[in-house]
């Protein structure tokens, strides 16, 4: 998965798991996008109440869930900003959060905002489908 504000697009390359940082609102103003807010709270209810195991994607529940018992609240809701909102990649935002030897956590909470930021666009475009 690849991050970016703008990008060219090159001919025959699958851009389906793209997700852009501009689709967050407080980079585009678009009430329609989910907020930073909806993202972190959707990331701290899964943590505080994850999927079942056999879940396709409670691994991400998982990675939030083990990293705020690790490094504490404050610090993944940092890292989920400076991933999705300040542009920074998942192992800068890692490094900037939970420290030069921790970078790896940032790496899995990035990854899994972004899921969850993908969930609730595809949340969003059901409700405007209907």
């Amino acid at each position: 998965m690849w991050f970016a504000k703008s990008f060219t697009l090159v001919e025959g390359i699958d851009t389906s798991n793209i997700v852009l940082l501009d689709r967050i609102q407080e980079n585009t103003e678009n009430p329609t996008h989910p907020s930073i807010d909806t993202v972190i709270n959707r990331a701290l209810k899964r943590a505080a109440d994850p999927r079942p195991i056999d879940h396709p994607d409670s691994h991400f529940d998982q990675y939030i869930r083990d990293a705020i018992e690790r490094f504490g609240e404050d610090n993944v809701v940092n890292c989920i900003r400076l991933t999705l909102v300040d542009g920074y990649t998942h192992r800068m935002a890692g490094t900037a959060a939970f420290g030069e030897e921790d970078y790896i956590w940032g790496i899995n909470v990035g990854v899994a905002a972004t899921a969850y930021l993908r969930e609730l666009h595809q949340e969003g475009e059901a409700y405007t489908d209907s």
